[in-house]
Formats: C-alpha cells, sequence, structure tokens
C-alpha cells in the first residue's frame, strides 16, 4: 500500500524517535523530514538512517515545528500525540506546515485508563476518541476524514491504537 504514495511527495513524519517510519518511507518519497525534540532521538534515527538518501532531521516540538510554511504534503505522527501538551496548538502548526490539501495521518491510543504512563513514559494524555481527534482537528483548521480503530495484537499489553486521517481546510 506504501507504493500508492506519490514519488514526489514531501512527508513529515513528526515525533520521529529512532526513524523506523522515516526509514520505511524514504525510499518510496521524494523527501522525508524527520522531526523531534529529543536530541537523543534525532542522534539515534540519524545513525539508524545514515545509510538512506532523502530524509532531513530537525529538532523541534510539535507545536513549534522547524518546517516552512506549505513545505510539507503529508504529515505522520505515530504515537507522538499523547506526549503533547496542547493538541491544538501542535495541530495548528502542521496545517501551517501542510501545503494545500495537505493531509496528515495520525496513529495513537484509544482512551485508556493506564494513569501510571504519565509518571513512567511522560504521557500527557490517556489516548483519543474519535470525538476528541474531531473537535482539536476542527478548532486547528482540519476536518477529520477517517477514524479507525486497529485490530488488537493478542500479545500486546498496550492499549488499544487507532488511525486517524485528516485533510487541512483550504481557508
Amino acid at each position: 500500500l506504501l507504493d500508492l504514495l506519490d514519488p514526489e511527495t514531501v512527508v513529515a513524519d513528526l515525533g520521529c524517535g529512532t526513524g523506523e517510519a522515516s526509514e520505511v518511507l524514504a525510499g518510496l518519497v521524494r523527501k522525508v523530514i524527520a522531526v523531534d525534540r529529543e536530541k537523543s532521538m534525532l542522534d539515534a534515527a540519524q545513525k539508524r538512517l545514515a545509510h538512506v538518501k532523502h530524509v532531513e532531521f530537525r529538532r523541534g516540538s510539535m507545536e513549534e515545528l522547524p518546517l516552512k510554511d506549505g513545505e510539507v504534503d503529508l504529515a505522520i505522527a505515530m504515537l507522538v500525540l499523547h506526549h503533547v501538551v496542547d493538541i491544538e496548538a501542535a495541530l495548528r502548526e502542521v496545517a501551517r506546515a501542510l501545503k494545500a490539501n495537505g493531509r496528515l495521518f495520525i496513529v495513537d491510543m484509544v482512551p485508556h485508563d493506564r494513569r501510571a504512563y504519565a509518571a513512567s513514559m511522560g504521557h500527557v494524555h490517556l489516548g483519543f476518541s474519535a470525538d476528541a481527534i474531531r473537535r482539536v482537528a476542527k478548532a486547528a483548521g482540519f476536518e477529520l476524514l477517517r477514524y479507525r480503530l486497529l485490530g488488537s495484537d493478542p500479545v500486546a499489553t498496550g492499549p488499544g491504537l487507532f488511525t486517524a486521517l485528516l485533510a487541512r481546510k483550504n481557508n
């Protein structure tokens, strides 16, 4: 399915971590911009992707993205939003960085009650419902196109996951 991506696409991998998604995308699109607020994560991603072309690394937060206005066609945020304090501000920043008709693809946790994650893993939010995503998306200039629960992994011990696809409104 990744081959459905236009090879001219510029993708921002927001909260790229160690670069797993960037690595998969890099061979399929024109450019991947891997963004993370943590220097250690960017260092790990750069090491992992030293052999991969078409990837730029930039340090910055979701609330102040190191991206120009309209610089990217597609942004992905995989398991990062639950770490962001101001989701609406972060989504406004993503909307600013997207080209007209740009999309944001989110993978994150569904609502759960594991409060210990806040202390042990720095989670600010305990997951997101479709209504919560729709509400912040609308406030930030997006339309929620799709929210889909992912099938549970029988050996996983964490909360369930969802995907959401948001389209930037062209105001």
